[in-house]
């Protein structure tokens, strides 16, 4: 078996990555968001990845094309889970070389909804049922009110009152007056 001579050239350290979102890391519920990593020229793979449960897991990854050293990855419909710390990281020949810094987006709800119109409709509501109730304990009441009178009407008068009442002459044969 030949020897081989194995010459290592260390040039030093490649520079870190950069990661950046194009408008802003706080990105509205189901929005997106392009985040671009820059890469050195020597770099032909750059991966996106994401924190999650205490490890980076790839998000994707860009082939370099026509010496493009900023690949650009776009997170659509962005929600709670996408949400998190990202980092970028290149390759140059089979190693992997050094993340990027932590890139931390943010999912906001952009939708700052006005409720008046349903309180409006809930109020209105409110004031229907209560027309009805009120019109329920009328009604009551008032049906309540005239079965009294036909019972005071169908109670028979005592006997002493129609005797007082009967129409004739008394002892001194004045006319009795009835109320």
């Amino acid at each position: 078996m030949d020897p081989k001579e194995t010459t290592l050239l260390c040039l030093g350290d490649f520079p870190m990555p950069f990661i950046s979102a194009k408008s802003s890391p706080v990105i509205p519920l189901d929005g997106s968001v392009k985040i671009q990593c820059q890469a050195i020229r020597e770099a032909y793979l750059t991966q996106l990845m994401i924190l999650k449960n205490s490890t980076y897991r790839e998000i994707d990854r860009k082939l370099k094309f026509w010496n493009k050293t900023d690949p650009e990855f776009i997170i659509n419909h962005m929600d709670t889970n996408k949400a998190g710390r990202y980092r970028c990281q290149y390759r140059i020949g089979q190693y992997m070389f050094r993340y990027s810094d932590t890139l931390e987006l943010v999912v906001t709800d952009s939708i700052n909804q006005d409720y008046t119109m349903q309180n409006l409709i809930r109020m209105a509501v409110a004031g229907l049922v209560l027309v009805a109730l009120l019109a329920i304990l009328v009604e009551n009441w008032h049906s309540h009110k005239a079965l009294n009178k036909e019972a005071s009407a169908d109670v028979a008068e005592p006997s002493w009152s129609q005797q007082m009442c009967q129409p004739g002459l008394t002892f001194a044969r004045t006319p009795s007056v009835c109320k």
